[in-house]
């Protein structure tokens, strides 16, 4: 098989990393398929092309089918390559692709914000700019719909509720759960010497740090941190936050004694930062399957999130939960998190037999291939997949 790996929508977030993840995994997957991989700008600078075998063919994507003003070009220079190509089957790891190609097309779907229109984190929007998320967000379902054949979803949950907002055919809807990527399994990355290695500063006395890293998407919930930072003054607490330096500027002036921002980093750098912090703290108010809960079990730290549906269904019985909303009980869970080590025990002990359930990046990676070969096989009969 010929099969298009398109990335070429993809700039930030988790999505970036779950595709890095897969497009790694296939090196080591024994088939004799043949990948096509379309890379944004993002995606190549973090991908080590000399590393792959010559069954792998790679063609750069200056710009993104996501900006209208781009979007036209974009999608000529990949029409153009698909025909070139010929395909049989088109893997847009995460959509709106906002291409539709003339293979048989399987497009990735996480954004929460589509199919949980009842979320309270549109709570947290102004009434113009929840407006806006709606009419973006019908957007995308528009393209979602209008572009793909089949779609693979995180979870179940999110499985129902797309097909029943895009009146889908189940059949076409398959499921692949996230998981951590495999540079949490490279120990080399924790060396002080790689390249990858993020030092952060020393640690004062008694210092408890709490790692999220996240971009400041209002589902996030990363303001709640200024809130709760009054509250726990008698405390030594460091969080650990990723933001680029205007963003850190404008929301967390003046709270500089308490948090530490490293800015954007890689994929690999990842497990550094985990290794120095204490912690997970995820206050998040919508997610589809966050991949800091199985990365934080994956570097046994105790977990503290927000006490809906989505984290525990992820998370079970291996985290501390509290109210998003409420800083004064998100206080005073920290307070017991930090004063009590056999709780921190109990939860890191819990995440590691709740890892053992969840995908590997490498059963991820196979999954989405055979779910490739399968559409690819009902499609030589049925042109409506």
């Amino acid at each position: 098989m010929k099969i298009i790996i398109n990335t070429s929508n993809l700039y930030v977030g988790g999505g970036l990393q779950v595709a890095l993840s897969f497009i790694n995994e296939l090196k080591t997957i024994q088939n004799t398929h043949e990948y096509f991989v379309f890379l944004s700008l993002a995606i190549e600078k973090q991908l080590d092309q000399d590393s792959f075998s010559n069954k792998f063919h790679f063609y750069r994507i200056d710009k993104s089918p996501s900006l209208l003003k781009t979007r036209k070009e974009v999608v000529k220079q990949l029409n153009t390559l698909e025909e070139e190509i010929q395909p049989d089957v088109v893997f847009s790891v995460f959509g709106p692709p906002y291409w539709k190609p003339k293979s048989v097309h399987l497009v990735g779907f996480a954004d929460g914000w589509v199919y949980n229109q009842a979320s309270i984190a549109y709570k947290k929007l102004s009434l113009l700019k929840r407006l806006k998320m709606r009419l973006h967000t019908l957007y995308k379902a528009y393209y979602l719909k209008r572009d793909a054949d089949c779609y693979v979803l995180e979870t179940e949950d999110a499985k129902e509720k797309i097909v029943k907002m895009l009146h889908l055919n189940k059949e076409c809807v398959f499921v692949v759960g996230n998981t951590y990527s495999n540079s949490f399994k490279d120990k080399s990355l924790l060396d002080r010497k790689s390249k990858y290695y993020v030092k952060l500063p020393e640690r004062n006395d008694n210092e408890f740090r709490f790692i999220y890293i996240a971009h400041n998407h209002v589902n996030k919930n990363l303001t709640v941190i200024k809130e709760i930072i009054p509250l726990l003054q008698k405390y030594n607490i460091k969080f650990i936050l990723t933001l680029n330096s205007e963003v850190f500027e404008r929301l967390f002036k003046g709270f500089e004694e308490n948090i530490i921002n490293i800015g954007p980093i890689e994929q690999a750098a990842c497990p550094s930062i985990y290794s120095q912090a204490d912690a997970l703290f995820a206050p998040t108010l919508l997610e589809t399957f966050s991949a800091s809960y199985p990365e934080a079990m994956k570097m046994e730290k105790p977990i503290l999130t927000s006490n809906y549906s989505f984290a525990k269904d992820v998370c079970k019985d291996a985290a501390l939960y509290f109210d998003p909303l409420d800083p004064e009980d998100i206080a005073k869970k920290i307070k017991q998190l930090i004063v009590d080590k056999s709780l921190q025990n109990e939860l890191i002990d819990k995440g590691t037999k709740r890892l053992k359930e969840f995908e590997t990046a490498n059963s991820r990676a196979k999954k989405y291939i055979e779910i490739c070969e399968n559409i690819f096989n009902k499609s030589k009969g049925n042109k409506n997949v």
